[in-house]
């Protein structure tokens, strides 16, 4: 078992980050296979760098101090008498080595994660950058949907083009789903073919340069009832409407019921929230939902995308992303 982790020192404080993703945030460094890392973080400055021989060759010799003998970083790390970290990326074998050498641990959210929330200008260029591979890829798989396709070979022939476009990958796989599994949120694709009269559900998301992108986007045939076209045009009006309605200052929870009134009697329908944050992570702080009360600040970028989800028959989904300037919310 690996371990990715970094302690930042915030004054008298430290922190025990072991989120791999705020590690990437610090660093840069995001190895498949990192090995045993930590890294001494103060007043913005690292000041030490710990891992094994493999990962150790990821980082800059000149620029940090680094010790890649397990015997050098755990006795360094023995003179630290505290840490607090983030409960929810503690792995319990971490815990105990860190106990057995006399450290107390304390529990709170990352700082490196709440400040991954607002984008500096460079984080914003690469979501850019990432979102108009995204579409592109959108537009190249589009020809490719005709019948007796399956949902599997449109996923796998998304994951190509996104290849082929020098993106670093899926986030995760793209969700294709035919008629009535348009109908689930989270559709795994599968051999279902491509009739003449169905609808279709594309959730698109790619990496480019560590950074994420996310959309989503209704594709319908001839031949579709009257209801399902209705709705999913119901869902993209929503956020469109939203994203020219919202103001930074306003409070999540204010988008989120904003898009509820507006699906009206197809409400009940809509099951998830309305949103969240994308950067390093496809889906991270801030979280766009009646339960949370965060404002719209500028640097933040999130996703709008209302869903109607008719058990059984048929869904919608339209997805955008955003991005929170000073005075207003435009489009990636």
């Amino acid at each position: 078992m690996t371990f990715f982790l970094v302690i930042a020192v915030y004054t008298l404080r430290m922190h025990l980050i072991t989120n791999p993703s705020d590690i990437s945030y610090l660093t840069g460094v995001r190895a498949h296979d990192p090995g045993e890392i930590l890294i001494v973080y103060n007043e913005n400055m690292i000041q030490s760098v710990f891992c094994d021989a493999r990962t150790s060759a990821l980082f800059d010799w000149k620029k940090y101090q680094i010790y890649d003998k397990r015997g050098e970083w755990w006795k360094k790390l023995s003179e630290y008498k505290h840490l607090t970290t983030d409960p929810d990326f503690l792995m319990q074998t971490l815990r105990n080595a860190l106990e057995e050498y006399g450290l107390t641990l304390s529990f709170e959210k990352s700082p490196i994660t709440q400040k991954r929330v607002l984008k500096n200008p460079t984080e914003l260029e690469l979501l850019r950058t990432s979102q108009a591979l995204n579409k592109e890829v959108y537009q190249k798989i589009l020809p490719f949907l005709v019948p007796w396709v399956t949902e599997k070979e449109i996923a796998r022939k998304i994951q190509i083009l996104q290849l082929e476009l020098w993106a670093s990958g899926p986030s995760f796989p793209p969700i294709v789903a035919f008629w009535e599994h348009s109908a689930i949120p989270h559709h795994s694709p599968t051999e279902r073919v491509l009739r003449s009269d169905d609808t279709i559900l594309l959730d698109m998301w790619l990496i480019y340069e560590g950074y994420c992108s996310d959309m989503t986007r209704m594709v319908y045939q001839k031949g579709i009832p009257e209801e399902a076209r209705k709705i999913g045009e119901l869902v993209m009006q929503v956020t469109k409407h939203i994203i020219g309605w919202a103001q930074p200052g306003m409070r999540m929870s204010e988008l989120d019921k904003k898009a509820r009134e507006m699906l009206g009697e197809y409400e009940p329908y809509f099951t998830h929230s309305l949103g969240h944050g994308v950067g390093i992570d496809i889906h991270e702080a801030p979280h766009v939902s009646s339960k949370f009360e965060e404002i719209l600040e500028p640097g933040m970028i999130i996703t709008i995308e209302p869903g109607i989800y008719v058990a059984g028959k048929y869904g919608a989904r339209y997805e955008e992303m955003v991005f929170i300037d000073k005075e207003e919310i435009y489009l990636l």
